[in-house]
């Protein structure tokens, strides 16, 4: 194994030494954030639901890609959805954050079913899974910045923008465009612009995929942080295990059902 840092190798060695014993500080760093320890005090979410789903069903042609399914989630809780591809979770997590009208059920944002409700700009932001896709390759990476601001009324400066940035790891130019960018950075825009509304629910699919261990911590905890100044969360992800370092449940989704 070769442990790579700004560009140079800053360690080398046989995989059971490097993960079991690091010695170098950027390799250690690696093997501490790929292990997150588990959750031991789950949030006490009190207060009325930010969204609810009750008995949602959703079909695509014959595929039923969620079947029967109930779920509430609070102010300060981080709920996390696991289960394998197809299974089913990013088409729950589009239904609760509004993106789509289930065939059966209801949907509640703010204790209004979405077909009537008048939200305020920002009261849920998506994370979506393809995050190159989910920023318009047309703008600079300050007007994506700006866009869930300024549609609340407010301004943003750059300084906050680039604030906004360097919170989830991420130091360029705010005038460089979606295309220049890796798809992990462009995840780390996306997840920026997010926490930029100010939400009161934040609906995230699979927002660690594309990043590193040492980011992916980064980002983890800065979720954790949204939560517990009161935004609630549905995060999908296929890493249990990091999941359970953060969440305060963690589901586990299976044929369009929720156990």
């Amino acid at each position: 194994m070769v442990v790579l840092a700004d560009g140079r190798e800053v360690d080398r060695g046989r995989c059971a030494e490097l993960l079991g014993s690091p010695t170098v500080p950027e390799t250690r760093t690696l093997v501490e954030a790929a292990t997150p320890p588990p959750r031991r005090t789950p949030s006490a979410a009190t207060g009325d639901p930010v969204a609810e789903v009750r008995g949602v069903t959703r079909r695509y042609g014959t595929v039923l890609a969620v079947d029967d399914v109930s779920l509430a989630l609070r102010p300060g809780e981080i709920v996390g959805v696991v289960g394998r591809s197809g299974s089913g979770k990013s088409t729950l997590a589009r239904l609760v954050a509004g993106l789509e009208p289930p065939d059966t059920g209801t949907v509640a944002l703010a204790g209004r079913t979405t077909a009537g409700r008048r939200l305020r700009p920002g009261y849920v932001m998506p994370v979506f899974q393809d995050p190159v896709a989910s920023l318009d390759r047309r703008w600079p990476l300050w007007r994506t910045l700006a866009e869930p601001v300024r549609a609340r009324g407010d301004t943003l400066s750059r300084e906050a923008a680039a604030r906004a940035l360097a919170d989830v790891g991420l130091d360029v130019d705010l005038d460089r465009r979606p295309g220049s960018l890796s798809v992990g950075q462009a995840q780390r825009v996306a997840l920026a612009r997010a926490l930029l509304a100010e939400p009161a629910l934040l609906v995230a699919d699979e927002p660690t995929a594309s990043l590193d261990v040492a980011t992916t911590a980064a980002v983890t905890d800065l979720l954790r942080h949204l939560a517990d100044r009161g935004t609630a969360l549905l995060v999908v992800s296929h890493d249990r295990a990091r999941l359970a370092g953060y969440a305060d449940r963690v589901l586990t989704m299976a044929a369009g059902r929720l156990d």
